[in-house]
């Protein structure tokens, strides 16, 4: 399995690609469709997400008043 930030890498790759080259295109007479441009922000989000939680290290509590 590849790391988060090769996934960010590879998700960020194809966003960039289809807003250079566009969504659709023909090959060999057939058309072809990349993954879509909406679900690929949607997963670029959560990566970075998940990639700043896991820079961020360490035990987070919340809502505990100290004794």
């Amino acid at each position: 399995m590849k790391t988060l930030e090769e996934q960010l890498t590879e998700v960020q790759q194809a966003i960039s690609d289809i807003l250079l080259n566009a969504q659709e295109a023909w090959y060999n007479g057939q058309k072809v469709r990349k993954a879509d441009l909406a679900t690929l922000e949607q997963r670029e989000k959560r990566l970075v997400v998940q990639i700043k939680r896991k820079n961020r290290g360490g035990i987070r509590v919340r809502g505990v008043t100290p004794v």
